[in-house]
């Protein structure tokens, strides 16, 4: 399991890595939000293959992971759009362009079930 992880934390630095181009590919700077994401993750990942962490820390990264998946989910309204997780939804209708919503609740999605995991693997 030790590999596992250090080999997911590596993943989640290419993913904070590839949220650089957020402004030219979406026209906005909201690239330090999910780049701080992954790298909480890559962090959690790596420290974890060498030392027990904290029950209360893993759990707390596992709920702010779904709180903030959960309010991806909304409109300005506060109505949750679930449709925004099924991988036909991250491309507009050309195809040539993915959807900033349905791409970041996706991520958000990878970054909950592997706090789940580790919260699980901590408990052993």
């Amino acid at each position: 399991m030790k590999w596992f992880k250090l080999i997911v934390g590596l993943v989640f630095v290419v993913f904070a890595y590839l949220q650089l181009n957020d402004l030219t590919q979406y026209g906005n700077h909201d690239a330090w939000i999910w780049t701080s994401m992954y790298l909480s993750a890559a962090a959690l990942s790596c420290v974890s293959a060498f030392k027990k962490l904290p029950q209360s820390l893993i759990t707390t990264w596992a709920g702010f992971c779904a709180g903030a998946l959960l309010f991806r989910l909304q409109d300005d309204q506060g109505t949750l759009h679930l449709s925004r997780l099924h991988p036909a939804n991250y491309w507009d209708a050309s195809g040539q362009t993915m959807i900033q919503n349905s791409n970041e609740s996706g991520g958000l999605v990878i970054l909950l079930v592997w706090a789940i995991i580790l919260v699980f693997v901590a408990r052993k």
